[in-house]
C-alpha cells in the first residue's frame, strides 16, 4: 500500500498492511540525520516513515494594519508572560464588532496547494491544523478573562466567538477549495484538556464549542473529507460528543492522562473513532529504546485491534528525544 492508502483505509477502519504512523512535528532530527533541519524535513519523515503530510495555514496577503495587527497579538512563544491581551478590556459586544479581522479571502493559496499537490501522490494530505476557537480566545482576552467572560459576560463572550468562527469557517472554505482533490483529510482541533480533565464544565463546551465543531465536520463533509481533531489532555468527557458531530479521528491520544484504561477506552469508542497516539512523550527523553518499541507494541496491539489507529507520540518529539528512541518508535510496525 502507499502512504495514503494506509492512511486513509486506517481512518475508515479497512485493513492494511501495517499499523499507519503518523506524528505533528519532530524537533530532533539533528541527532536523527546528523545535520541541522527543520520539523517537516522531508528527508527526516521519509526515513521514519510517515504516512502523512500536515500542509499548514498560509500566510496572510492583505495589508496588516493597526486594525488588524491585534488579530494575531497572542500569537507568541511566552505563554502570556510579555504581551497585553487586546480584549482584556472590551466593555461590550458592541466595541466588539467594530474591530476589524483579517480578510479570509487573501491569503497565499496557491503556495499551499503547490505544497499540496507535491505530496499528494504519496501522502495523506491534512490540513490546516488548529483553527481552536477557545484558545484564540485565551490569546485575545488572556485565559482567566476568558473564562471569566464565559460565565459572567455571556454576550461579549458570545461575539467573540462569532467573531472567531464567521473568520475561520471562510478561511477553511477557502483552504479546503484551493487544495481540491490533493487534501484528503481535514484537520483542526481546540486544546480544552488537562492532565486531569476538561479546562472547564463540559456542558459549557457543549453549550458554546459543539456546534462550532459540527459546522466544521459538515463542512468538510460537504467537500468529502473526513475530520481530523486535536485536543491533548483527557477529553473523555466530550468524546461522545465528538463521534456525534462527525469526527473521524482523536489527536493525541494521551493515554496516560485518561481515566479509563487503553483496552476501555478501545472497547467503548473504538468501532466509532480512530485514534493517534498514545507513546507518552514525557518518558520518551528517559526510556531505553527497548521500551519505546515494547511502549509502541502495546498501543499497537490494543488500540489497533481490527484497525483504527495511527501509532505516533501523544505530543511532538521534543529536541531532547535521542535518534535511538525516535526511530524504535516510528520503526515499531515494520
Amino acid at each position: 500500500m502507499t502512504h495514503k492508502e494506509r492512511q486513509l483505509a486506517t481512518i475508515h477502519r479497512k485493513n492494511t498492511d501495517r499499523v499507519s504512523t503518523d506524528v505533528i512535528r519532530v524537533e530532533n532530527g539533528e541527532k536523527i540525520l546528523g545535520k541541522p533541519v527543520n520539523y517537516d524535513s522531508e528527508e527526516l519523515l521519509t526515513l521514519l516513515g510517515i504516512d502523512g503530510r500536515i500542509v499548514f495555514p498560509p500566510w496572510y496577503t492583505g495589508e496588516i494594519t493597526d486594525d488588524i495587527k491585534w488579530w494575531w497579538s497572542g500569537a507568541y512563544d511566552d505563554y502570556g508572560t510579555s504581551h497585553r491581551y487586546p480584549l482584556q478590556d472590551i466593555q461590550s459586544a458592541a466595541e466588539l464588532k467594530r474591530k476589524k479581522t483579517p480578510n479570509p479571502d487573501l491569503y497565499d493559496w496557491a503556495s499551499k496547494a503547490a505544497e499540496a499537490r507535491k505530496y499528494s501522490g504519496e501522502y495523506a494530505v491534512r490540513g490546516p491544523y488548529m483553527l481552536a476557537p477557545f484558545c484564540v480566545q485565551n490569546s485575545l482576552f488572556g485565559m482567566e478573562e476568558c473564562m471569566m467572560r464565559m460565565l459572567t459576560d455571556t454576550k461579549v463572550f458570545e461575539a467573540s466567538l462569532e467573531m472567531i468562527f464567521e473568520h475561520s469557517y471562510r478561511f477553511c472554505e477557502n483552504y479546503i477549495k484551493a487544495l481540491g482533490d490533493d487534501l484528503d483529510i481535514f484537520y483542526f482541533g481546540d486544546d480544552v484538556g488537562t492532565q486531569r480533565g476538561m479546562m472547564f464544565d463540559p456542558a459549557l463546551w457543549r453549550k458554546y464549542y459543539k456546534n462550532i465543531f459540527r459546522a466544521f465536520c459538515d463542512l468538510g463533509k460537504k467537500y468529502g473529507k473526513p475530520a481530523w481533531f486535536h485536543s491533548c489532555g483527557d477529553i473523555t468527557s466530550i468524546l461522545p460528543d465528538l463521534i456525534d458531530i462527525g469526527i473521524n479521528v482523536w489527536e493525541t491520544v494521551q493515554l496516560h492522562t485518561l481515566p479509563v484504561s487503553p483496552e476501555k477506552l478501545k472497547q467503548e469508542y473504538g468501532k466509532d473513532i480512530t485514534f493517534f497516539g498514545g507513546v507518552n512523550t514525557q518518558f520518551l527523553p528517559y526510556n531505553t529504546p527497548e521500551k519505546v518499541r515494547e511502549e509502541a507494541l502495546y498501543c499497537m496491539r490494543v488500540l489497533g485491534e481490527d484497525g483504527g489507529y495511527i501509532l505516533g507520540p501523544d505530543h511532538h518529539i521534543k529536541p531532547d528525544v535521542s535518534a535511538e528512541n525516535t526511530l524504535a518508535l516510528f520503526h515499531a510496525p515494520l
